[in-house]
């Protein structure tokens, strides 16, 4: 069964996405995390075990946990807001696979997240 983690400071934002993914894709099992403090102790609680993390990247601290991801082999899908040029080129030096705009539709979402579990 695979698993996202979905990191995000919106409940409802996490919320929705977790449906979309489980209806859409092939994951079955969501674990959210609100904070990057959260979404470290998850990883640690699942020994790094999850096979795509979803992060918001509004805060620099994200980058970090990007890269955290990064270094265990997790794919990494960034969220940005619409004009924030400066946070896709953070979330990509951190090691993203692939950003996205908040505002994407949930078909480029899906597509992303499909693409990127397949690699």
């Amino acid at each position: 069964m695979k698993s996202v983690l979905l990191v995000d400071d919106h409940t409802l934002f996490r919320q929705v996405l977790a449906v979309t993914l489980k209806h859409r894709t092939d994951f079955k099992e969501n674990v959210q995390a609100g904070s990057l403090a959260e979404a470290r102790q998850v990883l640690a609680d699942r020994d790094g075990r999850v096979d795509l993390a979803i992060v918001d990247v509004p805060e620099k601290d994200a980058t970090q946990l990007i890269h955290k991801l990064h270094e265990l082999d997790i794919p990494v899908l960034a969220f940005i807001d619409v004009q924030s040029l400066e946070g896709r080129t953070r979330a990509l030096q951190a090691g993203a696979n692939e950003v996205l705009s908040m505002a994407s539709s949930d078909e480029d979402i899906v597509g992303v997240v499909t693409r990127l579990i397949s690699e």
